[in-house]
């Protein structure tokens, strides 16, 4: 673990190239005194809670969970999703992350380079009534970025309605809106 680690001085430097280039192109293409998204922060319990979660899954299933993609996004401007008016948007416009889990899928000559594009995030086709998260792990296609391998099985648009979900959302953010 600790040989992922970085140092202080590497984290500084990759913070202020975010500030300088990425933040500030944000708030330009937002304009009206935007302030873009700085941070997502989790507590510890979610995210303990999370990992659980994740690691009970690998025992009760044939195939093994390989990680956790962290997507960079932004919640819709408007008041609710559009794919479920009932479910309100908290956080307007705002940039955010989510976290979804991965499967290892076979490797391309991109991936023999990249090794992260062999794993995509899936959610679970349930195979047993009593159990939504006991059954086949299936490619989430839509997340996909165009370097992935998608060699196996996917889900796509509307084929998610009796999919199990377990992408991790609902995280602090900051700066928060006014």
């Amino acid at each position: 673990m600790n040989t992922k680690l970085i140092p202080i001085e590497q984290a500084i430097e990759m913070r202020n190239e975010y500030l300088t280039h990425v933040k500030t192109s944000i708030e330009s293409a937002r304009g009206n005194g935007y302030q873009a998204t700085e941070f997502a922060w989790i507590d510890l319990a979610t995210l303990k809670e999370y990992v659980e979660k994740l690691e009970n899954i690998q025992k009760n299933n044939d195939e093994k969970v390989s990680g956790v993609r962290i997507y960079f996004s932004a919640y819709p401007d408007a008041a609710t999703f559009a794919s479920n008016r009932s479910v309100s948007v908290a956080l307007p416009a705002r940039e955010t992350i989510f976290m979804v889990p991965t499967v290892q899928v076979a490797s391309t000559p991109l991936s023999q380079q990249y090794e992260n594009l062999e794993h995509l995030p899936f959610c679970i086709n349930p195979t047993d009534s009593r159990d939504a998260y006991k059954g086949d792990f299936v490619v989430i296609n839509d997340l996909l970025c165009s370097s992935d391998n998608n060699s196996g099985s996917a889900a796509r648009g509307s084929d998610y309605e009796n999919m199990t979900s377990l992408v991790l959302n609902r995280m602090g953010i900051t700066p928060p809106p006014e």
